[in-house]
């Protein structure tokens, strides 16, 4: 009987880890993706000459999302272009953070409810996890290499 209870422990605390690993991915990739948006913010402000109204505007388009975008796109027009939205660049910064955070949640959800494959199998998301896994595997096997 305790064998059996220290086996379920046991896969308890891997299925933990495991949910753990994947909220991590999700915050990583949240991240990432803000900070992507913050830079095409930031470019579209000193390449083409736009002012930050206009340059929030343009980047706030998710056209990559598919039949998702538009909960993007509301997403960021609640948090990211509204008036009064912040103009320091971390506050900016912290806005596209929130907005893309909240509409990965709504695609989320929005997936489950139109029984479309999960968000965690979207070419997207797969991608920043595979380029993610590479570099954490090239730098493990870096530190293998015997001096």
């Amino acid at each position: 009987m305790s064998g059996e209870r220290r086996k379920r422990r046991g896969r308890a605390r891997t299925s933990a880890e495991g949910t753990a690993f994947m909220d991590v991915a999700r915050e990583a990739f949240v991240r990432a993706t803000a900070l992507d948006k913050w830079r095409e913010v930031e470019d579209l402000r000193a390449a083409a000459g736009l002012d930050l109204r206009r340059a929030v505007e343009e980047a706030g388009r998710f056209p990559g999302r598919g039949p998702y975008a538009s909960l993007w796109e509301r997403r960021w027009a609640a948090e990211v272009a509204p008036p009064g939205a912040p103009e320091d660049p971390g506050g900016r910064f912290a806005a596209i953070e929130r907005a893309v955070g909240a509409a990965v949640d709504d695609e989320r959800e929005a997936r489950r409810a139109r029984r479309d494959r999960p968000f965690e199998e979207d070419p997207e998301y797969r991608r920043f996890l595979d380029d993610a896994f590479e570099r954490l595997a090239r730098a493990a096997s870096d530190g293998l290499e015997a001096p």
